[in-house]
């Protein structure tokens, strides 16, 4: 949380930048979602099951970005709606006793919205009207999971989810604004929950996007 109130601070203490240019736009993104999913069935620091996911995603997005400069621009990025960022399934024996050995299938889902994504873009032009850019970001959701296990009664709970981006595109002046082509990689923390029966189930989400984006400049 004070990562994400600094970044606000940051974003809207350019306020009164004479030079500030505000541009409002809209981004379609194709992601994928890689996800390593841990199971420690006695939550006693030991890994008993691991799983890889992977999901592929298209969403949309809108955005304000401020360009403070000819070389720096800052902005805010929010996602829509609700998104599975993760789902998956995997076969388990419980074997908390002998008598009361259960076989099965534990399922997991992780649906994550109220997607804000703040972001600062160093960039120089390298041809007239066309720039390269970088993306240094700092990610804020909001993050439902749901954990079915054959042992225990099922869960929900919910999360705040805080990540990372870095990225690097292409921007070009159209005259009323600009359009991006940007590939970027988000490094998510961790999340992870305890079912009724003191089984620990840990998510590592990374996601790996390429997005397009048009906008208009005011």
């Amino acid at each position: 949380m004070k990562k994400l109130v600094l970044s606000i601070l940051f974003l809207f203490g350019f306020a009164t930048t004479s030079f500030a240019q505000v541009s409002v736009g809209l981004t379609v993104s194709s992601a994928n979602i890689d996800s390593t999913v841990t199971d420690d069935i006695d939550s006693n620091g030991t890994t008993d099951t691991t799983k890889d996911i992977s999901n592929d995603v298209i969403f949309g997005s809108i955005f304000v970005e401020r360009a403070l400069n000819d070389n720096m621009s800052v902005g805010i990025d929010f996602i829509p709606g609700t998104a599975e960022f993760e789902s998956r399934s995997t076969t388990q024996t419980s074997i908390k006793t002998t008598a009361t050995a259960t076989s099965g299938t534990n399922k997991g889902t992780a649906d994550v919205s109220k997607h804000l994504t703040f972001y600062l873009q160093p960039q120089k032009e390298i041809l007239d009207g066309l720039k390269v850019f970088g993306t240094l970001g700092l990610v804020r959701a909001d993050v439902e999971s749901l954990v079915q296990s054959v042992s225990s009664t099922d869960k929900t709970v919910e999360q705040s989810l805080d990540g990372t981006k870095l990225g690097l595109g292409l921007k070009k002046e159209t005259g009323i604004g600009f359009i991006k082509l940007e590939y970027s990689q988000t490094d998510y923390d961790d999340i992870s929950t305890t079912t009724s029966n003191n089984t620990k189930v840990t998510a590592d989400i990374d996601t790996s996007i390429l997005a397009l984006s048009v906008a208009k400049s005011f």
